[in-house]
């Protein structure tokens, strides 16, 4: 059986959560990981994996990783500003690559990478791991199904509060990736972006910054046209939070708890003028494993890819004219 090798640049804390779906998934094989800071490859490999330390490489460098012949496919949980750079080499490398959200922090950025990658004929996808949870698709199947009606307004609300070991997240501005906006921010527009079927129109935003020019809480607007609009709060300072709502004429559906842990049985709750409010449970799942299992056929051309192009553009798009909008403190058009 064919499988993809993968290899991981950064030994990140998500890490404990990829490498495992990584190797226990059907189609693919970790080789290699590979971290600047010196010895962190194989301590996290040793805390995550230890019983691959005789079979997986470790490096002390990403160039390793990305110049592997063995390797093809490429794990990038690198900070949110590093991930075009890397990217690119492995692209260029003719690896598949995986990248942590944000994909890019311009669009511009998000654009190219994609026109890289069918120049190289690889392929690249941003990691939203929950879109691949059933839980997803179930709140998917409800909008499609229009019982709620049209979905006119929708709301996200993405927080917890930061603690010291965290503060890495917050110590540059906005522009080169610190804070809530381009850590949760990309979860706040993607899941919105969801709920409707037209692009956006325009985004207002107003955030809290610190002495680095980082948002610690930022809440905004997206206009999607015809009078159709989304809400979004985004917090470093506020009880944890991952959720979102959508509304129609008719109905109204919410998912309680989106980061949902794999131990765990998801909750997707929709009420319309028929049924009244309905709970419903959705199975147990390890949306990562799903997520590196959907990739590992998408890269043998096993399967059509769930997360494209135009999506990982827009969701740049949406994040940029907020990061605008909080500068300009006006409306911006995307």
């Amino acid at each position: 059986m064919t499988k993809i090798r993968w290899g991981i640049v950064g030994a990140a804390r998500v890490n404990e959560r990829l490498m495992p779906a990584i190797i226990g998934s059907d189609l693919g094989d970790l080789i290699a990981i590979g971290s600047r800071r010196k010895g962190a490859a194989q301590e996290c490999l040793l805390k995550h994996a230890p019983h691959l330390e005789d079979t997986v490489q470790v490096f002390n460098g990403l160039d390793q990783i990305v110049n592997h012949e063995r390797i093809d496919a490429v794990y990038i949980p690198l900070a949110n500003e590093e991930h075009v750079q890397i990217a690119l080499k492995c692209i260029r490398a003719k690896k598949h690559v995986l990248i942590e959200k944000p994909m890019a922090l311009k669009s511009s950025e998000v654009e190219m990478l994609f026109e890289e990658s069918k120049r190289f004929n690889v392929k690249i996808m941003e990691g939203f791991m929950y879109a691949f949870h059933p839980q997803f698709d179930r709140i998917q199947n409800i909008i499609k199904s229009n019982i709620l009606g049209e979905v006119n307004y929708a709301h996200s609300m993405f927080s917890f509060p930061i603690q010291p070991a965290r503060y890495y997240r917050i110590n540059r501005n906005m522009k080169k990736g610190g804070g809530a906006l381009w850590d949760i921010g990309p979860y706040a527009v993607h899941t919105l972006r969801q709920c409707f079927k037209e692009n956006p129109i325009k985004v207002y935003a107003s955030a809290k910054l610190n002495e680095h020019g980082a948002d610690i809480s930022t809440t905004g607007m997206i206009d999607f046209g015809n009078n159709k609009r989304a809400t979004f709060d985004i917090s470093f300072e506020c009880t944890r939070r991952s959720e979102f709502e959508a509304f129609g004429l008719f109905g109204r559906v919410k998912c309680p708890v989106v980061w949902q842990p794999e131990d765990k049985t998801a909750k997707v709750v929709y009420t319309t003028e028929g049924s009244g409010m309905q709970e419903e449970i959705v199975p147990q799942a390890n949306h990562f494993v799903l997520e590196i299992n959907h990739f590992n056929k998408v890269a043998l051309n096993q399967l059509e890819q769930k997360l494209g192009m135009n999506d990982a553009i827009w969701n740049a798009k949406v994040l940029e004219g907020i990061e605008k909008s909080i500068i300009s403190k006006d409306w911006i058009n995307l």
